[in-house]
């Protein structure tokens, strides 16, 4: 059963996807542990080749102007209706620094799974997460939470992620009982909201 937080709650429910969202090893994980049912992948824009810029390039350790891929994929609930879209998350790549075979430069081209999917052994390190306010947006696919993270692959940074959460994923239902890493942080007083 779907059910919405009421509209007093929906700062409470930000602070503590913030913190999932923080502490997950992946954000797929995360999201779905949310919402209680499995999210899936869909490609949202075609894989395309893209520079870094002066802000990216360090957090990858490359010189700005390095090529790298661009995908961007949409986390999805299938089996819900209207069409759930949770998140989307922007990857950049450093594709030289994995050092893939052909067959694993097409998946990552194909661009339908999260890098993080396709590799296994990365480290999410989470640097960011920006908290919008719920109250200023209408119900739907306005974003409440903007996450950014860096993917490593045997201490080599290799790709940096931009997760942007929905606010209809806020509102969906949250589990009775949260992953231990969100359950057994502190939850703010009322006065510290």
């Amino acid at each position: 059963m779907i059910t919405t937080s009421p509209a007093t709650d929906l700062d409470h429910d930000l602070a503590r996807l913030a913190r999932m969202v923080r502490a997950a090893p992946r954000v797929l994980d995360a999201l779905s542990s949310w919402t209680g049912f499995p999210l899936h992948t869909q490609q949202a824009t075609d894989t395309v080749t893209d520079v870094l810029g002066h802000t990216d390039a360090p957090l990858l350790d490359l010189p700005p102007g390095t090529p790298v891929l661009r995908r961007t994929t949409r986390l999805i609930g299938a089996q819900t209706s209207p069409l759930l879209v949770a998140a989307t998350v922007t990857e950049l790549v450093a594709e030289p620094a994995l050092r893939l075979n052909l067959s694993a430069r097409r998946a990552l081209r194909d661009g339908g799974k999260l890098v993080e999917d396709l590799l296994d052994g990365l480290h999410r390190a989470t640097y960011l997460v920006t908290r919008l306010e719920p109250a200023r947006f209408d119900e739907g696919t306005a974003p409440v939470l903007i996450s950014r993270a860096v993917l490593s692959a045997a201490g080599r940074p290799v790709a940096l992620t931009t997760e942007t959460i929905r606010r209809q994923l806020l509102t969906r239902r949250s589990p009775d009982v949260l992953p231990h890493y969100a359950a057994r942080l502190p939850i703010p007083t009322a006065a510290a909201r």
